[in-house]
């Protein structure tokens, strides 16, 4: 019964819009007519376009923001022209806090799952899995002199599925300890060590295997652009990663947004 009300719906407007276009044009009404019956079965894009969203006055330690949106982009990018800002601190009404970084954090997680080459000095974050209506605030701080433009971008909504927020949380793994890492999108350790550290990687059909520096950066070119020590996992192929390092090494977490964790 709904799909035949939606269907009777379309068909009105289309005759509606059929005859007001044609009275307008001078043209035959079956023609907007047809146009519009058609177009109403093609998803429009739930996503923003990419656009200038503020611009951070610039400065040495200077804070920038809250600058208030209506929605939380999926990608923020900006060009730090070689002096990287400091923090970042993402937040919204519903969830609270989703991002805080540091400087060393931006630089792990920048272009993450990003196709194709940066220009030199650009920084691509990526915020969520597409395009949410909610209250967001962006604020930060930045290290040097001048100006940074700040845009934002989203796809089409959800990219086939509900859209959720990304978390990013820091943390440190500890010398000669193993760690056991779960539910993640992906795992960002930008200072671990050849020969000495390694990390165990179960996946959930089973399967287990031990990889090194080397293997992990030759499987982060097959998602992204640049080589990085990145474990991605935004297809939750991996149940559990067991993170050895012989030195006390950074750990930078993007994580699904999930009420209650």
């Amino acid at each position: 019964m709904k799909k035949l009300i939606a269907l009777l719906s379309i068909t009105l407007f289309s005759i509606f819009a059929g005859i007001t276009l044609g009275y307008a044009f001078d043209i035959n009404p079956v023609i907007p007519g047809v146009t519009a019956f058609v177009l109403s079965f093609v998803p429009l894009p739930g996503g923003s376009v990419y656009g200038l969203i503020f611009t951070a006055p610039g400065g040495i330690g200077t804070p920038f923001g809250p600058v208030n949106l209506p929605y939380l982009p999926e990608i923020l990018h900006w060009n730090d022209a070689g002096a990287p800002i400091t923090n970042l601190t993402v937040t919204t009404k519903e969830e609270g806090t989703l991002h805080l970084m540091n400087a060393a954090c931006i630089a792990a997680m920048n272009g993450y799952l990003k196709v194709g080459v940066q220009a030199a000095n650009d920084v691509t974050m990526l915020l969520a899995s597409g395009h949410l209506p909610r209250q967001c605030s962006i604020s930060g701080v930045t290290s040097a002199v001048g100006a940074i433009n700040f845009y934002a971008s989203s796809d089409n909504q959800g990219k086939g599925m509900i859209p959720v927020p990304y978390v990013t949380t820091m943390e440190t793994n500890i010398a000669l300890t193993t760690t056991t890492y779960q539910n993640f999108a992906a795992l960002f350790i930008p200072t671990m060590a050849t020969l000495t550290d390694y990390a165990d990687i179960e996946f959930y059909d089973g399967h287990k295997d031990r990889y090194e520096i080397e293997d992990i950066i030759a499987r982060s070119t097959d998602f992204q652009q640049v080589a990085g020590i990145v474990l991605n996992n935004v297809t939750s192929e991996i149940h559990r990663v067991y993170l050895r390092t012989l030195a006390a090494t950074p750990v930078y977490i993007l994580r699904y947004y999930i009420k209650g964790q």
